[in-house]
């Protein structure tokens, strides 16, 4: 009986055990087949929590390609307990880290079992060495998150812009290019032990983030330097309450430099805009140009025709015109050079206030540029109810209307480009995964003035930093074009204009031969000088003598611009030449102008067979080396006959300056220097014949 008594047993443990197993087993496969997903996702909920990755942000690029907004780091730290237990203990934790009491850090941060809060975005070295040293950090995290830097401090914020917290552009570049910097964010699972104790940050990538393109600026972070430096000295100097300027490329509208700054003569840490591009004001005399352009477009108005000055006061019924200076009688010319508000007046009224609405229009003033920078403005081109002697008038000189420094720019670029309209543009493109700048900034200038109005314009200019309200500037190396403005500032609140607050400016290009740049420079209230020639001007000098530091512009020293240094560089085997400078030879005999010539060394070179010098090249006032030969242009002789004047290597405003003391009819075609004529020096002219001229820039302008 025994063994059958063992066998039983034996086969009851056995069935015992199978069914034990296949209980087991059957557990176990309803917990991993039947619930696996339900169970595997409540488990994950326990210790996994997904975040979002942030993408590397592109880096901006100036034009020469440095980095002027590159990445770096910070780290940052988040609470995320399991427990109640784990939330409490982490006050405790943050109270050592942060020096800090635990009543306040539970007012503020508000801790649950399993709920994200971030608790200090970028942390001090002192706290993370102290979080560090922390042996249990109980449900405290450390991230490290990107954040945005900039190599040249305060150097062309305004333009750049900034970015908060979370590394989203709120102003400038970063806002407008915000989307292609920023890439697109990946995902990532943070893990943490089971026991709800000890946490040590685990990240696991679910995607991968993708980096966003780097942005390249037109901008030369240079010169942005430079123009900062000069306008800030000026804003000083002057006691402004702030300054403006911003320089382009006039033939492809690239922004090259702009800055504004505040009455200490700084920039922003954080500026929400470029008040270059965002703020509107009076323009004043500055806008001069485009009544200019009206006039001469018109066909109704001739440089040398003569308007009459009203003596500095012209009564508009009950309201007055004024002049700085008691004027009696000038020419458009002069009206332009010497800044008569009465002439430009007349001017415009003369040809009608419509037709100087539409050239403002047709420069591009009331309609917003799109340059590529945030909060720009269209600024303010109301066209009156009725054009009055007066609201035409006021309009002529810039008033009654407001506009932007970089509409204004854009104006005086026109005249650079040879009468073409260009966009300007911060944005030159973008940089692609192969290094390749992308999606680059076309534009298609448009032609709005012809040649012939261009080269008038491009002389009245000249002239007026030679001899007009420009003349504190004239003593750069080389020849800069331009205007003054000193507009009174409206008053807003009881109407009307302040008579003691000034907006001073300058508005040009240089070299004035072969342009290569255009800006503005505006300070607000300069005192106790408000004349923007004697303000902005020299600032808008000092920029262009650096900016040509940096570039050679190809142009050298105009022939109409005096040079200040006495010293001779003579090549090797060269004999030294005396500097001697040209007189004034206007209205001397051709005997007296050969002796007075011969006297200094100079050889005369006669053009025509009148008896008086009506005109030189190179002009009275240029210094040069003894034994240099001077071209004297006669006035018609006895006959009433003209020859045809040589021409040849004149700049446009010189061959103008002659013909115009001729009395001759013209026409040209492009830029620079006189490369031919038709007809030939020496040809005598018919009654009436139109003389035509070519100009090129010479290589390397």
């Amino acid at each position: 009986m025994k063994p059958h008594f063992s066998k039983v047993r034996i086969g009851l443990v056995s069935i015992m055990f199978v069914m034990t197993f296949v209980i087991f087993f059957a557990r176990l496969v309803f917990v991993q087949v039947v619930r696996g997903e339900e169970l595997r996702g409540r488990a994950e909920r326990q210790y996994l929590r997904s975040i979002e990755l942030p993408a590397r942000r592109g880096e901006v690029f100036d034009v020469k390609g440095n980095k002027v907004a590159v990445n770096s780091n910070f780290k940052s730290m988040f609470a995320y307990p399991i427990t109640k237990k784990d939330a409490d203990a982490s006050y405790k934790q943050m109270s050592n880290i942060f020096g800090t009491s635990q009543k306040s850090l539970r007012q503020r941060h508000k801790l649950a079992p399993r709920k994200f809060r971030w608790i200090k975005r970028g942390l001090s070295a002192k706290e993370f060495s102290r979080f560090e040293a922390t042996d249990n950090q109980c449900g405290l995290f450390l991230r490290e998150e990107p954040s945005r830097s900039y190599p040249y401090g305060k150097v062309g914020r305004a333009i750049l812009g900034f970015v908060d917290l979370d590394n989203c552009g709120k102003s400038g570049i970063e806002l407008v290019m915000n989307d292609a910097l920023n890439g697109a964010p990946g995902r990532s699972m943070i893990q943490t032990n089971g026991i709800g104790e000890k946490y040590r940050i685990r990240e696991i990538p679910l995607k991968e983030a993708e980096a966003g393109e780097s942005v390249v600026l037109t901008v030369d972070w240079d010169k942005q330097q430079i123009v900062e430096e000069e306008l800030g000295r000026s804003v000083k100097k002057y006691n402004a309450k702030g300054g403006m300027a911003i320089f382009l490329d006039p033939y492809s509208g690239a922004v090259i430099a702009a800055a504004d700054l505040d009455e200490k003569g700084e920039a922003l840490d954080k500026p929400m805009k470029l008040n270059a591009v965002a703020s509107t004001f009076e323009p004043g005399s500055i806008f001069k140009l485009i009544t200019a352009a009206a006039a001469l477009e018109s066909g109704r108005i001739n440089p040398d025709d003569k308007f009459y000055g009203e003596n500095g006061r012209w009564r508009l019924g009950r309201r007055t015109l004024r002049d700085d200076h008691k004027y009696d009688t000038l020419t458009f010319r002069d009206g332009f050079v010497f800044s008569s508000n009465i002439i430009m007046g007349k001017i415009a009224y003369e040809i009608g206030g419509d037709r100087v609405f539409a050239m403002a229009q047709k420069f591009g003033f009331g309609r917003k540029v799109r340059c590529g920078l945030n909060g720009e403005s269209r600024g303010i081109l109301k066209k009156p109810y009725r054009w009055s002697e007066f609201t035409t008038s006021t309009f002529a000189i810039g008033h009654g209307l407001s506009v932007t420094p970089l509409q204004m720019a854009q104006a005086f670029a026109v005249i650079a480009a040879g009468g073409y309209l260009c966009q300007p543009h911060f944005i030159a493109g973008c940089i692609n995964d192969e290094g390749h700048i992308v999606n680059r900034h076309t534009s298609r200038p448009i032609k709005i003035l012809d040649d012939d109005i261009v080269a008038v314009l491009d002389s009245f200019m000249c002239e007026v930093v030679e001899r007009g309200t420009g003349e504190p500037i004239g003593d750069a190396p080389f020849a800069i074009a331009g205007k003054t403005g000193t507009a009174e500032k409206p008053n807003l609140e009881e109407g009307g204009y302040f008579k003691n607050r000034f907006m001073a400016s300058f508005a040009g290009y240089f070299p004035a031969d072969s342009p290569q740049v255009v800006g503005i420079v505006i300070l607000d209230e300069p005192e106790p000088i408000h004349y923007g020639g004697h303000t902005a001007g020299p600032a808008f000098k000092n920029i262009a003598i650096k900016f040509a530091a940096i570039d050679n512009y190809g142009a050298g020293v105009s022939a109409s611009a005096p040079v200040k240094t006495d010293e001779v560089y003579p090549e090797a085997g060269d004999k030294i030449r005396k500097e001697v400078i040209i007189p004034d030879l206007d209205g001397a005999s051709r005997g007296k102008a050969r002796y007075q010539l011969e006297k200094l060394g100079l050889k005369a070179v006669f053009s025509g067979d009148g008896e008086d010098v009506i005109g030189t090249r190179p002009a009275p006032g240029t210094r040069l080396s003894s034994g240099t030969e001077i071209y004297c242009y006669m006035s018609k002789d006895a006959g009433n006959k003209i020859e045809t004047p040589d021409l040849n290597g004149l700049t446009i405003r010189e061959a103008i300056s002659i013909l115009e003391q001729y009395g001759l009819t013209f026409t040209c075609t492009g830029r620079g220097r006189v490369v031919k004529q038709t007809p030939v020096a020496g040809t005598v002219l018919a009654d009436g014949e139109v003389i035509k001229f070519e100009c090129k820039r010479y290589k390397g302008v």
